[in-house]
């Protein structure tokens, strides 16, 4: 019996031993964590899978098949540096994973690496002629590039290869789709003769319909593919997408309760509603169901995130400050709280922090798009136009479909009269919006900046065709139509705008500017009053209003306005500044220097109210207190240009320190490099440094675009006294005197007169 438990307890030991061996063996150890997250990946679980292959990567940091495993795990995910960093390391382990290449040009394609994804295509193609998703890559490289019929040639091709691969068929109905919409029809019909229940075809056929204007076709095929897929969530969207081209809003809505029920289950599906209402800008629907979602999945942090996104796009910091602080207190270096940290800084006015903040965190996450499109932003509230530029275009580079960033792209575009740019990133937009009107507005205002007006009013017309509820695109036609002088159709659109939204304050403004230039001020107010009795608490109306009333020589009912716009938001730095100004030419100076005060108290990180202040300030002779002011100014937003330029020259006025006034006077510069009064200050400035030769370009800039200054002329006669050319002396300081004869400067302009003799 001994003899017998020793046998079993050896074998047993040696049983124990083989286990320890096997668990030991690297290769059987990293098969075994691949093994895990292919089951993982298979049930669609992509962040476990990630950990999986991870470790399976630690074993082995040469395991080819994990990298590219993993890789596939972050497109899932949509965390495309992660991705791409994966696929580069796959390619150079195993250079014979043609899917791996296939992957990796695509995202190259992605980020607009047109030479690199091209190389990739060739070398394929060259190895294997016939290789179908080589040939797709090639038809998406093409689209890229805006080669439509390039492209179509190879999806063709890889159609050819392969005529049962149905998806081949979905995307060259979209390529045929932007011009050619019976073909495309065609197309889908093909592969749906091959499966009458291919779902992908039924939903592009039905966007055809809606393209076309047969919409019931559309909604039939629509309700059709959410019949033969329940789960699937696109063919809801695009229903409730078509229900609200048609105003019906309420149907839309309920598509989107009803699939939140059937879709229950399903990942992370929950979350449909509330990104719907989102979407539409029902904003206090989806932060109600953010709320309730934050509550029901307190693991799901991408929920509480976007809570927190909704409660600060509805002016709520606090409460969205103390729920990102909860995230933060338990995961200090988590990225997006990090990034949502800093907005809340920016909303406070703690633009300093927030860039410190938002830089911090994306030195841990150099590849974070929206991280560099939120540095962005502080960056532009701090007047930094420059680096937020820079920013956005590190954003799109990251992410080309970040459309945030694409927007505020084109935004600097339109600031700096960039066409290309703004043409550039309307097509981004509309690439990645196509229901979205802005990219085609976008577009349109760079048709029209090149005098292609034709191709500027199809696009207005298409914005209004994909969103025929929202009031961009009618505001946007009221404009065209003003510039082209048909008031009457421009008047039209801006009633329609408005009867979509009756706070659209761009298109009252256009209804305005029309009957103002047609001389029907009192028809314009009483519009403007009209519009109020629908939305009495509009305070940009009553700014509207109180500036139409200055016009009209009515201070004291523009006073009353202004006040209304103030007590409806204080923030509102249009009204406050215009209530100063009104003030002041009533007479009434220390009612104006009071508002402006107050301004600051009720604004005080805004460099606005602090300006105001210190212009009135030094309009009547209190130089201290303005220069106070003017620093207060650039403490809030150091490169404030207006402030750093009026500084400048009331310290070269009253003989302070002129390095740095030449400093102050440079920032203005750069910040303003159109301004006349920019060029005089720094021109002045190196006139007391006597660099009487960079001062007298300058001047004869700023005379050239305001010929009646006579400060300038005065200026300008200054400086070519001192360097030796009496002549034109002479002619400038005399020609400021005939523009001003009692000026400030008349006895100097006099005395330099009599030594030119």
């Amino acid at each position: 019996m001994r003899a017998n438990r020793f046998v079993v307890c050896f074998f047993s030991f040696c049983f124990v031993l083989a286990l320890v061996g096997c668990s030991r063996d690297p290769n059987v150890k990293k098969q075994k964590y691949l093994e895990s997250g292919n089951r993982y990946f298979e049930k669609g679980k992509y962040r476990e899978a990630v950990i999986q292959f991870s470790n399976a990567i630690q074993v082995d940091p040469n395991f080819a098949e994990a990298h590219f495993r993993l890789a596939e795990s972050y497109l899932k995910l949509q965390f495309w540096p992660d991705a791409y960093r994966e696929l580069q390391r796959t390619v150079s382990v195993d250079p014979n994973n043609a899917k791996a290449q296939i992957e990796l040009g695509g995202l190259l394609v992605g980020g607009h690496a047109f030479a690199d994804a091209q190389a990739i295509t060739d070398k394929i193609l060259q190895k294997n002629p016939n290789n179908l998703e080589a040939h797709e890559l090639q038809a998406n490289l093409d689209t890229a590039q805006g080669n439509r019929d390039g492209a179509m040639q190879e999806m063709q091709k890889a159609i050819d290869l392969d005529p049962s691969r149905l998806a081949l068929y979905v995307q060259l109905a979209g390529l045929q789709g932007m011009k050619q919409l019976d073909l495309a029809e065609a197309t889908l019909k093909k592969a749906l003769a091959i499966n009458p229940k291919f779902v992908p075809a039924i939903e592009s056929l039905a966007l055809v319909y809606e393209e076309t204007g047969r919409r019931d076709d559309a909604e039939h095929l629509l309700k059709q593919a959410t019949e033969l897929d329940s789960k699937n969530l696109i063919g809801r969207q695009l229903l409730a997408r078509l229900y609200l081209a048609q105003g019906r809003k309420a149907d839309a809505e309920q598509v989107m309760v009803q699939a939140k029920k059937d879709l229950k289950g399903e990942g992370n599906e929950y979350r449909v509603l509330g990104d719907y209402y989102a979407s539409t800008g029902e904003l206090d629907k989806a932060t109600a169901e953010f709320a309730s979602l934050s509550t029901q999945y307190p693991k799901d942090l991408n929920v509480r995130k976007d809570y927190i996104d909704l409660l600060l796009r509805q002016n709520k910091p606090e409460e969205a400050r103390k729920l990102d602080e909860e995230i933060l207190k338990k995961n200090p270096k988590d990225t997006g709280a990090l990034m949502l940290r800093g907005r809340i800084q920016g909303l406070n006015g703690q633009f300093s922090e927030a860039i410190s903040t938002l830089q911090d965190a994306l030195k841990d996450s150099p590849e974070h798009a929206g991280g560099h499109f939120e540095l962005g932003l502080a960056f532009s509230r701090t007047g930094d136009w420059g680096r937020a530029e820079q920013e956005w275009r590190e954003a799109v580079k990251l992410q080309p479909r970040l459309m945030e960033a694409q927007l505020a792209l084109a935004q600097i575009a339109v600031r700096n009269s960039d066409r290309d740019l703004l043409s550039q990133t309307a097509e981004r937009i509309i690439e990645g919006m196509p229901s979205d009107p802005r990219g085609y507005l976008l577009r349109a205002d760079a048709e029209s900046a090149a005098k292609q007006e034709r191709a500027a009013e199809t696009d207005i017309n298409k914005a209004i065709s994909v969103a025929p509820q929202s009031p961009l695109g009618y505001s946007a036609m009221g404009g065209w139509s003003a510039a082209q002088g048909k008031f009457r159709d421009a008047q039209k659109y801006y009633e329609q705008a408005l009867d979509r939204d009756p706070n659209q304050i761009a298109a009252l403004g256009g209804l305005v500017k029309i009957l103002i230039k047609q001389k029907q001020n009192a028809e314009a107010q009483k519009r403007i009053e009209e519009q109020l009795s629908k939305v009495p608490t509009n305070d940009g109306y009553y700014t509207l209003l109180g500036g139409l009333q200055v016009e009209n020589q009515d201070l004291p009912g523009a006073e009353a306005s202004l006040q209304k716009a103030v007590s409806l938001n204080k923030n509102n730095l249009a009204a406050l500044a215009l209530l100063t100004k009104v003030e002041l030419n009533q007479g009434d100076n220390d009612k104006a220097l009071a508002t402006a005060y107050k301004s600051i108290q009720d604004n005080p990180k805004s460099v606005v109210v602090y300006f105001v202040a210190a212009t009135l300030e030094e309009a009547h002779g209190n130089w201290p207190k303005a220069e106070k002011l003017y620093q207060e100014a650039l403490q809030v937003e150091p490169n404030y240009p207006l402030a750093a330029n009026n500084l400048a020259y009331g310290m070269l006025d009253h003989g302070e320190n002129s390095d740095v006034a030449l400093s102050l006077a440079q920032v203005a510069r750069q910040k303003m490099p159109d301004s006349p009064d920019a060029a005089d200050t720094l021109a002045w400035a190196y006139y007391q440094k006597g660099a009487y030769g960079l001062a007298a370009d300058l001047l004869e800039e700023a005379v050239k675009k305001a010929p009646d200054s006579a400060l300038f002329h005065y200026h300008l006669g200054m400086v070519y006294g001192k360097h030796n050319n009496p002549v034109q002396a002479r002619a400038h300081l005399e020609r400021s005197l005939k523009i001003s004869p009692n000026s400030s400067q008349a006895g100097e302009i006099h005395k330099a007169l009599a030594q030119i003799g």
